[in-house]
């Protein structure tokens, strides 16, 4: 195994390495936080990493390493002098995976690094064998997010169990908000695959059942107010929409437009109005939501499709990449299309589901 070790002690950085390299693994060690950032570049199988380093400390180190796509499921062990629940609250919940305490046995060391490496790999290997089967390449950015909800839920489970007797009902109920916070963090992830997987076998299913009927205004408004409720911008979202029967299940066409509405919010500064205009259109039906975001390059457009996000470098992104291929796919699966195009005066997006006629 390739580990990264940050340790500012020198004889403590000395003494792992040979104890790590004693026992197989390959060892690359740095001084310092911003030394240790840059070598995190090069992608380890773990991280291990002290507190209390000179001018960047663990925690800032671990938020730093989390910026980078690539190490974003690189297991994380914090190594401390200080035992301090606080500190490992901390820790857990901005995504290190164990503490150690100093001073450590060989023992604990080892065991913790096997421990980590158990934990992680039966899950990774489920997510690729999963995209085998869907024939995908397995994505880093995408099967961290899947990862990420369960190492809260597992980390703080973990505490539970080390300290249950230590914990006081206030410092318990801080626990169990943040393990219920990353439940509900993956019940939404595993929900989007689902409805994706589920869009995929309705087109093969589409010629036998057809694709069913709703009223476009309904299936709109429920779906814009879903988005807007879940973000807290209610007052940013303006419907507008045109009674009409549109050839798709209501639930799908909600769904759509919850990507829609939850993508441009998403991009839009609070306060920024996003409009959502439903009307008819040669024979047809068209459903646009505008945004006054950074919109989109025309090469982004062009590449839209699963599991693929756009900007992540640049801006923080929780997800899997499939809300905009879930709306395709509604739109495809009655015989329409999603089209992009920019938003007022050149700025922003509009994103329009253009269906055919029921009649």
């Amino acid at each position: 195994m390739r580990i990264l070790l940050i340790e500012d002690d020198e004889s403590i950085r000395a003494t792992l390495r040979y104890l790590l390299e004693l026992n197989g693994h390959t060892v690359r060690s740095a001084g310092d936080g911003v030394e240790g950032i840059q070598m995190a570049k090069e992608t380890p199988d773990l991280i291990l990493c002290d507190i209390g380093l000179p001018g960047m400390d663990g925690f800032k180190v671990i938020e730093e390493v989390q910026k980078i796509p690539k190490c974003r499921d690189v297991p994380f062990i914090f190594l401390t002098a200080r035992a301090e629940r606080v500190d490992q609250r901390r820790g857990m919940a901005m995504g290190a995976d164990d503490y150690i305490t100093k001073p450590f046995t060989e023992r604990e060391i080892l065991d913790a690094i096997e421990a980590r490496v158990r934990r992680q790999r039966p899950l990774r290997e489920r997510i690729e064998q999963l995209l085998d089967q869907r024939r995908r390449e397995a994505s880093a950015k995408w099967s961290h997010e899947l990862m990420t909800p369960l190492w809260g839920v597992l980390g703080g489970l973990e505490l539970i169990e080390k300290e249950a007797d230590k914990v006081g009902p206030v410092e318990m109920k801080e626990i169990l908000g943040l393990i219920r916070k990353s439940a509900e963090r993956q019940q939404k992830l595993s929900g989007k695959l689902v409805r994706f997987f589920e869009m995929e076998r309705m087109k093969e299913r589409k010629e036998a059942e057809g694709t069913g009927r709703c009223q476009a205004h309904d299936a709109v408004t429920v779906g814009a107010g879903q988005a807007a409720g879940e973000l807290g911008r209610q007052a940013d979202v303006r419907v507008r929409c045109e009674p009409a029967e549109v050839p798709l299940v209501g639930a799908v066409l909600t769904d759509a437009i919850a990507e829609l509405v939850g993508n441009a919010l998403q991009f839009s500064p609070a306060g920024e109005p996003v409009t959502v205009v439903g009307r008819r259109s040669g024979g047809g039906y068209v459903i646009e939501v505008v945004d006054r975001g950074p919109g989109m390059a025309p090469e982004q457009r062009a590449a839209v499709g699963a599991f693929t996000q756009f900007g992540r470098e640049n801006q923080e992104q929780q997800g899997l990449g499939l809300g905009l291929a879930i709306v395709q796919a509604a739109a495809a699966l009655a015989g329409g299309r999603l089209v992009f195009g920019d938003g007022p005066d050149g700025h922003g997006l509009r994103a329009a589901i253009e269906l055919p006629s029921c009649g």
